[in-house]
């Protein structure tokens, strides 16, 4: 007689990771940290982002610390890569190294779904708080502080 033990590929976690969501204002749009800096030994950070149909995106701008990949699952965004404009459907893949100038807008009615990798990582969490309630004054503020950059700010 042969004892038969299961064999289990990788350990059991004792609770599944819970992932946090950041509402980014009334219109609905969320982002959930799929993995932070810390979760991934700082080599990314990965966010989806949840664009509510009413959702535009961001103007352009560029980081000077990290760089951004952008991966569509749902829904049409348009991609901005300095110098032109092209559609993103599912599946599509965009990337704007540190330094780059690039932005995101949906026109279209429907919401869409991206993922956003960083790398290295970056914890932006405090960032999308606070896109929600900052007022336009501190704006520019929270933007420097966070490397967010805009091409012909003056400072």
């Amino acid at each position: 007689m042969t004892d038969r033990q299961s064999i289990r590929p990788y350990p059991e976690q004792e609770q599944p990771q819970q992932i946090r969501t950041i509402r980014l204002g009334a219109a609905g749009s969320t982002i959930e940290v799929l993995a932070n800096p810390d979760q991934a030994s700082g080599n990314l950070s990965l966010y989806r982002w949840r664009m509510a149909p009413s959702s535009t995106g961001p103007a352009p701008h560029f980081h000077t610390t990290f760089s951004e990949t952008f991966i569509v699952e749902e829904g049409e965004v348009d991609y901005f890569d300095g110098r032109d404009w092209r559609t993103l459907r599912p599946g599509d893949t965009a990337h704007a190294a540190a330094g780059d100038v690039h932005a995101l807008r949906k026109e279209r009615a429907e919401g869409a779904t991206l993922l956003m990798a960083l790398s290295p990582g970056v914890p932006r969490e405090e960032y999308f708080a606070a896109l929600a309630t900052t007022d336009e004054r501190d704006l520019n503020r929270l933007h420097e502080a966070h490397d967010n950059h805009f091409p012909g700010d003056e400072r």
